[in-house]
């Protein structure tokens, strides 16, 4: 299996995003995968523009001299395109939106019924990649996803990619409590790595393991408790201590 893995958030390596998606490649590396990660900040991509230059003057080419087309490219050739944000306001970071925005010269603009619903054709006829979402949030509760998890199902129907599922980890700053609660932060990532390699070696994710990646480890209370005297010490300190 060959994973074109895409990092949406700003924070790149320093983020938790970051944490959530290696974790995973290393279990999917492990079964045998091929990955390969970019961050979307280091890279140089415009706004679309909405000009229909892509399918109507030059079809499958932007108007954008950008950083885009290669990524493209390596879209085009992957087995599996994995998706990784951070939740921004209840949904995907905007270096990841302008990424999904972009993906238009992919498709053909005519419509084809599928399902009893039109969607647009694949350009180049070949089966489109499986969607992995990862993401992560500050929040306690899981439900925090669900926006954006319907959002990445409802782009991969129009895309007519199988969405393989959403490796999600809510109360995600647990990843720097390594030194103070080593157990939980091990299981977790445990629970993260064999989801890496069940996507290889089964082609799916099971509920069971993604319950395991985004379990509670803290009760409600502390966890409001702990997350407020950190945030006081940012305040305190003028910075946000964990980067």
């Amino acid at each position: 299996m060959k994973i074109f893995a895409v990092n949406g958030s700003p924070n790149t390596q320093k983020g938790m995003t970051h944490i959530l998606m290696e974790t995973f490649l290393d279990g999917a590396r492990e079964a045998g995968a091929e990955a390969e990660t970019v961050f979307l900040q280091k890279k140089k991509i415009n706004y679309c523009i909405g000009c229909y230059r892509c399918w109507v003057t030059t079809p499958g080419v932007c108007v954008h001299r950008d950083d885009m087309a290669g990524l493209l490219e390596k879209i085009r050739q992957a087995d599996c395109l994995m998706i990784g944000t951070p939740l921004y306001v209840d949904g995907m970071t905007a270096q990841m939106k302008t990424f999904v925005d972009r993906m238009i010269p992919l498709a053909d603009p005519h419509f084809e019924l599928v399902d009893g619903h039109y969607r647009h054709p694949r350009r180049y006829g070949e089966k489109p990649p499986d969607v992995v979402l990862l993401s992560v949030c500050g929040f306690y509760e899981r439900e925090n996803f669900d926006g954006l998890i319907d959002h990445v199902e409802r782009m991969c129907r129009n895309m007519q990619s199988r969405f393989v599922g959403a490796v999600v980890r809510p109360s995600s700053y647990i990843f720097t409590l390594e030194g103070l609660l080593p157990e939980p932060v091990r299981e977790i990532k445990e629970a993260i790595r064999r989801a890496g390699r069940e996507l290889v070696e089964k082609g799916t994710l099971s509920p069971h393991v993604l319950d395991d990646v985004a379990r509670d480890y803290l009760p409600k209370e502390a966890f409001l408790k702990g997350s407020n005297e950190f945030w006081d010490r940012c305040i305190t300190a003028g910075k946000f201590l964990n980067l």
